[in-house]
Formats: C-alpha cells, structure tokens, sequence
C-alpha cells in the first residue's frame, strides 16, 4: 500500500472507525496503523487471507461512502490547510489578535456546515 493510501485510510478510520464492527476496525487498523501483511492479520485473527481481503475491502468501501455523504475529513484537511497562514499573523498586538480570532471563528463556523 502506498503512504499517501496508508494515511488517507487511517484518517478515514479515525473518523469514521466507530461505524464499522469492532472486527472490521481492528482487520483495518492492523492494516493500516501497524503495517501487518494479509497473512499476518488472517493467522492473529484465526481466519484466512481471503477473508481479511473481503473485510479490508467492504471496510474501505464503508469508509469511502460515509466521507462521500458527510466530507468531514475534507473540511478537516481544509482547515489544517489554513493553519498555516493564521499561525504567520499571531503577534501580540491587539488588533492582529481580532483578526486571528475572527479567521478562527470563520474556520469553526466551517466544520458546523
């Protein structure tokens, strides 16, 4: 699996991993947060190769349907995003700090939509 996979699907399990089985989140974090192999997850979990590639996949399925309905982890990646450029303006003065506080109410108002 590729990085860029590996940390897109474990942001989508960190969001979403409550809506799988306690089964398909742990085939799915074995897989993606540590690494182990098809063969590896299927001998830990007494069941064969080709089921945990079933799991993986309805899982990642799963996964894939509830960003497409509710986009939080695109608002999220949207916000981090913006960080950067906020986090240059934080001075101490006065005035700087409105608008700091107003670009980060605008962000949170954001995650509300």
């Amino acid at each position: 699996m590729k990085l860029a996979e590996q940390v897109r699907y474990s942001r989508l399990l960190d969001f979403y991993g409550g809506m799988l089985t306690q089964n398909q989140c742990n085939i799915m974090r074995s897989y993606v947060d540590f690494n182990a192999t098809l063969e590896e997850i299927a001998t830990t979990v007494g069941t064969t190769r080709q089921a945990v590639s079933d799991v993986l996949r309805r899982s990642i399925a799963k996964l894939m349907d509830m960003e497409n309905r509710l986009g939080l982890v695109a608002k999220f990646e949207a916000i981090l995003n913006q960080v950067p450029a906020i986090a240059k303006k934080i001075s101490p003065d006065e005035c700087m700090q409105a608008v700091i506080t107003k670009e980060f109410t605008t962000i949170l108002k954001t995650l509300e939509d």
